[in-house]
């Protein structure tokens, strides 16, 4: 009977205590689409952001994001 009791108070501590918070994450690279999705200028631009929709190695997604980037950068200064 006293182990039952014992057990019931520890888990109420333990709740007591217990963090409700999501817990902190270090890096958020999360990427919002429709941002991007205002930067497309050319049908080259389109494909290359599909391409980034639809991956789902996260490196080869930076890749992408990356390539993007550049091209959707050229293609601006090219225009002024």
């Amino acid at each position: 009977m006293k182990h039952d009791i014992k057990k019931k108070q520890k888990s109420w501590f333990q709740k007591l205590f217990r963090s409700t918070s999501p817990p902190v994450r270090e890096e958020d690279n999360s990427i919002k689409f429709s941002v991007l999705r205002k930067m497309v200028r050319t049908k080259e631009h389109e494909d290359i952001l599909n391409l980034i929709e639809n991956e789902t190695i996260p490196s080869v997604r930076e890749a992408w994001i990356d390539y993007f980037l550049e091209k959707t950068k050229s293609s601006k200064c090219k225009k002024e």
